[in-house]
């Protein structure tokens, strides 16, 4: 057995990048924007130091910025950098905070830990499987970004010769049906706000509702799903299974099947979330109303060419699926062989 300290060198990040877009910016719960300079060379694994994220790990293959939120972890020469990230992961390192209205981690706490001593050659076999499940994870994950960056494309050039206007309404309806907790199977799906990324329209991401404790509201795959609370936030997105939603997420549900993907892509696009801000009631936590939005207007392009959007987004949208299910599968797989790979 060694030290962590022994096979990591740690170092905090440093708050308000400077602006820019030419490196990631690091917080404690991952990527959170861009900067102009970085702090943290290629191949450094990123650690939430403080708050509710304490003690989650990324890895950044590039340089990168890193805030004060997180500790840049150091592979020591010798030390395979991406085994480190697996070694991170491995520990578990929220259970070591200290503080519990604040969790914190520390260097010394860092340091100290016991670890395996393995050998160069088996740091590099262990990196090498699960740096290729992860890598084949992130190409998924470069495929949902393409795929929402075309929707959106497709949309602004389809909008900006659109002869019309339609109501969000016309499009879409509001599910309003609500579940009590007792009647929410603990294996059913569970879709919180915190699984809805920013703007972007794929929602792979959910968990099991068995820590539900209050009503939700019942969704059916294929439904729009809309983060009413701080709609600045354009969380929007498209249901990929069945399940319950906060009552913080609008469920909306296409009048026409054939016409989703336009109803999609109108909720998800930058002047309906605008909207949905500037006529949200609250100041500290502002709310939409389903009534305002369903009577904003967007482009409509014709009923002809919005049923063949809906068959080109439909399309994409299985596309998409299909990788998020692949990265689901790679990703149990993963954790499965980390404790194998690394005891």
């Amino acid at each position: 057995m060694a030290e962590l300290g022994e096979l990591v060198t740690f170092s905090n990040g440093r708050a308000r990048p400077a602006a820019g877009a030419r490196y990631r910016t690091y917080g404690a719960n991952g990527v959170i924007g861009t900067s102009g300079e970085f702090n943290a060379g290629p191949r450094s694994t990123v650690v939430g130091r403080v708050g509710s994220y304490c003690g989650t790990v990324h890895y950044s293959p590039d340089r990168c910025w890193v805030t004060d939120n997180a500790i840049i972890a150091t592979a020591r020469d010798g030390v395979n950098p991406r085994y480190v990230h697996y070694l991170l992961k491995r520990l578990d390192l929220n259970r070591y905070r200290i503080g519990s209205g604040q969790p914190l981690l520390t260097h010394a706490i860092l340091n100290g830990l016991p670890v395996p001593r393995l050998g160069r050659a088996e740091q590099d076999a262990a990196a090498s499987v699960l740096g290729a499940l992860d890598d084949k994870i992130e190409v998924n994950g470069r495929i949902a970004a393409a795929g929402d960056a075309l929707v959106r494309a497709r949309y602004d050039e389809a909008a900006a010769v659109a002869g019309a206007v339609i109501a969000i309404g016309e499009l879409g309806d509001l599910v309003r049906r609500g579940v009590p907790p007792q009647r929410i199977g603990r294996d059913e799906n569970y879709i919180a706000l915190e699984h809805m990324p920013k703007r972007h329209m794929w929602l792979s991401t959910w968990t099991d509702a068995s820590g539900v404790t209050s009503a939700k509201r019942r969704f059916a795959a294929g439904d729009v799903l809309f983060g009413k609370l701080r709609p600045a936030f354009h969380k929007v997105g498209l249901a990929f299974v069945d399940g319950v939603a906060s009552s913080d997420i609008l469920v909306v549900r296409a009048k026409d099947a054939d016409r989703r993907g336009w109803l999609l892509a109108a909720l998800a696009s930058d002047d309906v979330v605008a909207h949905a801000c500037a006529v949200s009631d609250g100041t500290r936590m502002p709310r939409a109303r389903w009534q305002d939005i369903a009577a904003f207007t967007v482009p409509w392009p014709g009923d002809g060419a919005a049923r063949a959007f809906g068959g080109f987004a439909a399309a994409l949208a299985r596309r998409v699926e299909a990788a998020a299910s692949e990265s689901a599968a790679l990703a149990k797989l993963r954790d499965a062989l980390l404790p194998e790979l690394i005891p």
